[in-house]
């Protein structure tokens, strides 16, 4: 333990070697014969997941030239590293080669997805009519003020039709990527920090993080790595030359006075050694990388160095960790995965946050995040990662999609997952209110938190209609509402589907009975939803609840 309360094991730095010299390739010959020259061990990786959604269909890595000049080049190894009096050396240099990763053909291609998304909600936009047919047939004429006030509350089934838009059109947008020429990586010659943010209650699904950037970058080392912890609570990691913990004391507090993960971000911003040519991958404490993310991160990284943009990168999240034991909330949470390549895909290829970003996923520029920070106070502290986007765009930054997949898990339990829906309500309306931004940059957000909190009315008008049977003031209104709502179900299954192809192999049996099962319980998952908007109306909670995980 430091003076100033910082837990560190040890601090030193595992680099995954030099970038190898595209001059040396050329002269030893084709990188396949320099493979099998390697023990016959081409770093083969087969994963289980489609390739990686999104970015550009025809992007291919390149090689990565190492800098003529070494001192140009952070904690080359060999080189010692020197802050606040504490010395840490790489590990020596190891002869490392082109790495393979063999993202599989199977998965969900670019043209078959466009066409099964325009399918399935043409499928289910009829299904819904029909069925409506044939459980209220033409309606009734409404009697009387109460039911006439009753009929045109059904105008909020309409509301949602702007962000199922939205969404319809990131699912056209897909674009499965191309892997690299064969495969082959050429390492880059930057360092990453995986940085993983915990309060520390939850150390066995920290453990599992940061054994998942082991043993993923053991298997893919595309770039140097460190692995940095912070947390508010002091809890047992091991050790390891790759990680740093950092232990904020309890008497730390930033010029604003921000709290929660925003205060252990800037503690991190403050007191971590990355220069600023490094990249951050910001975790939460349960998610795991895949070999998926960092080919994305490769790509990403690599043409951002390139261009000089810099832009902020997220991608898609996947909640399948749980699903043979918790399949009812993991279910319920295929939306999230559906989302990210939907309204998120298309704010990503955009190039800005119309709705915020997610407090994982994140990869960043070391120079990029410290221009900002995250010390946004109080107003700033419930959603983040929200306030931090805006702010972000504010000043001129943009954001791209990254190809590649996070895994994680859903919650535990129902109130808990209705505890995080309120939470991530009350924290959008803080950032709406509070972030320090134009007008022009809290709009979009602000009209899609009022959309959200509006979406308790349309729900609960569905089943009060089922009583009543009354007609809705004009037949476009039920047209609109049901092309949203088939919207809705298409998101679901589009999720589960991504998850499904993630996952471990099932039968079609299997597989079956879960889709079923998402579409016949899209009207509980609906009531859970509304509910965690509801209890944030009715009892707005100012703290920071952290699932069970």
């Amino acid at each position: 333990m430091t003076a100033d309360g910082r837990l560190i094991h040890r601090e030193r730095l595992l680099l995954s070697d030099n970038a190898l010299d595209p001059g040396h390739t050329r002269e030893d010959g084709p990188l396949e014969d320099r493979l099998d020259e390697n023990g016959g061990d081409p770093r083969t990786l087969r994963e289980k997941a489609p390739r990686p959604a999104g970015g550009d269909c025809h992007a291919a890595p390149v090689t990565q030239r190492s800098p003529e000049n070494d001192e140009d080049v952070w904690l080359r190894p060999g080189r010692r590293f020197e802050r606040e009096g504490r010395r840490a050396t790489a590990p020596p240099a190891k002869p490392v080669l082109p790495v393979r990763i063999g993202l599989p053909s199977a998965g969900i291609g670019t043209r078959q997805l466009r066409i099964a998304v325009l399918v399935g909600v043409a499928v289910a936009w009829a299904a819904i009519y029909s069925a409506q047919s044939v459980i209220w047939g033409v309606g009734r004429a409404p009697a009387g003020t109460i039911e006439t006030a009753i009929s045109w509350v059904s105008l909020v089934w309409v509301l949602p039709l702007l962000p199922a838009s939205l969404a319809l059109a990131g699912y056209l947008r897909y674009c499965r990527p191309r892997a690299g020429v064969e495969g082959l990586y050429e390492p880059l010659d930057v360092v990453v920090s995986f940085r993983i943010v915990s309060r520390g209650q939850n150390a066995d699904a920290l453990r599992g993080t940061i054994e998942s950037v082991r043993r993923e970058i053991q298997r893919a080392p595309v770039f140097g790595y460190l692995i940095e912890v912070v947390t508010d609570l002091p809890v047992e990691l091991g050790d390891g030359p790759d990680l740093i913990h950092y232990l904020v004391p309890a008497g730390y507090e930033t010029p604003r006075r921000s709290l929660f993960k925003a205060r252990a971000l800037q503690y991190a911003l403050d007191v971590s050694g990355l220069p600023d040519d490094a990249w951050i991958m910001h975790l939460d404490e349960e998610s795991w990388i895949s070999p998926s993310l960092l080919a994305g991160m490769h790509q990403a990284i690599r043409e951002e160095e390139a261009s000089g943009e810099y832009r902020i990168g997220q991608g898609a999240i996947l909640y399948h960790r749980h699903i043979a034991t918790h399949r009812f909330l993991t279910l319920a949470d295929m939306i999230r995965s559906g989302d990210d390549f939907g309204r998120f895909r298309l704010q990503h290829d955009l190039g800005i946050t119309l709705f915020g970003l997610h407090g994982s996923f994140i990869l960043a520029r070391q120079s990029v995040a410290r221009e900002v920070g995250f010390d946004f106070g109080p107003e700033g502290s419930i959603t983040e990662d929200a306030f931090w986007a805006l702010v972000q765009m504010q000043r001129g930054r943009r954001c791209r999609w990254v190809d590649g997949y996070v895994e994680e898990q859903p919650t535990q339990s129902i109130k808990d997952f209705m505890k995080q829906r309120r939470r991530w309500f009350l924290g959008l309306v803080k950032v709406v209110r509070h972030a320090p931004v134009a007008l022009r940059w809290r709009l979009p957000l602000a009209i899609s938190v009022a959309l959200w909190s509006l979406s308790w009315v349309g729900v609960l008008y569905t089943y009060v209609r089922l009583g009543f049977g009354v007609q809705t003031p004009a037949p476009w209104i039920v047209w609109f509402g049901d092309l949203a709502f088939a919207i809705y179900v298409v998101n679901y299954v589009l999720g589960l589907k991504l998850n499904l192809d993630d996952w471990e192999p099932i039968g079609r049996l299997q597989a079956g009975a879960m889709y079923v099962a998402v579409v016949v319980l899209i009207p509980i998952f609906s009531l859970l939803e509304v509910g965690g908007v509801l209890w944030a109306l009715l009892r707005p909670d100012p703290g920071f609840h952290v699932v069970k995980k």
